[in-house]
């Protein structure tokens, strides 16, 4: 197994690993909200950090986020994958239900289907439609059309069970209002306008002002991709960077996976 740099290693107690990308902000919010002290390890994405060997032994799908945990009694538990690492902190230091509901209760099913929404469809097709109308290094307006078009339905859907309950999964904040908030309030970068889904925005305006998801929202740096950020005169230089290199490393990074498509007999009857 590859060694851990020092400057990487983790230390005693709680470390999350991230980068100033979407997903590692679900971690640090949830922190935030249950007052957890933990070492941040930023890693360097563009220097191909998270594909490093020593990383990969922490995360095997060489992603962001992920959490190691030192714990007292001198056991280590490491998570990958960020609605396990929310549900990790849930278990291990949410025992007042401050961000949860406790297991088995009613409110418990509703909270888990909504966070497993947002990682089987919320977050990847705003990902996806973030991907085909900010990082393409070519246009593809039918993959654009697509990934735009499901980002809005489910936005809708989303809106439609705020108008019947405060937070998404019943009467109190969740993992799942923190998981599904931070694709929420990257909207304008994916290609979706907030303000067409009113109880969506109404939610995500609340939730703004909690002082954890303000100090969350700053680490490792101030959240770069929320509708202010994007939309600002200034700093512009950033994202037209953000978007050329970016749409470059991920070309290389998937470069290597390229290969034909597997025929079937029906091809192209759609065309």
């Amino acid at each position: 197994m590859a060694t851990i740099p020092p400057e990487k290693a983790p230390k005693p107690g709680l470390n999350v690993y991230g980068y100033a990308s979407v997903n590692p902000y679900k971690l640090t919010i949830a922190a935030e909200e249950l007052n957890i002290p933990y070492n941040y390890i930023n890693i360097d994405m563009p220097a191909g950090e998270a594909q490093a060997e020593w990383y990969k032994s922490i995360n095997p799908n060489g992603r962001l986020p992920a959490l190691v945990h030192n714990k007292e009694d001198g056991a280590t538990v490491t998570v990958f994958e960020s609605a396990a690492c929310l549900l990790y902190l849930v278990s291990e230091f949410d025992k007042d239900n401050k961000i949860s509901y406790p297991v088995g209760t009613p409110g418990y099913w509703p909270q888990l289907s909504w966070l497993s929404w947002q990682v089987a469809g919320f977050g990847p097709m705003m990902g996806q439609a973030c991907f085909f109308n900010r990082y393409t290094t070519e246009p593809v307006p039918y993959a654009s059309w697509r990934y735009t078009s499901e980002a809005r339905r489910l936005h809708t859907v989303l809106d439609r069970q705020l108008s019947a309950t405060p937070f998404v999964g019943g009467d109190r904040l969740t993992v799942a209002d923190i998981a599904i908030f931070i694709f929420a309030h990257s909207g304008k970068w994916c290609g979706v306008d907030i303000n067409e889904f009113p109880n969506v925005k109404a939610w995500r305006d609340k939730l703004i002002q909690r002082p954890a998801f303000q100090k969350g929202l700053q680490i490792p740096v101030p959240y770069p991709y929320s509708d202010e950020a994007v939309s600002s005169p200034n700093g512009q230089d950033f994202y037209t960077n953000l978007r050329k290199y970016g749409g470059q490393m991920i070309k290389g990074a998937t470069e290597q996976w390229k290969g034909d498509v597997v025929p079937v007999p029906s091809d192209h009857a759609n065309l």
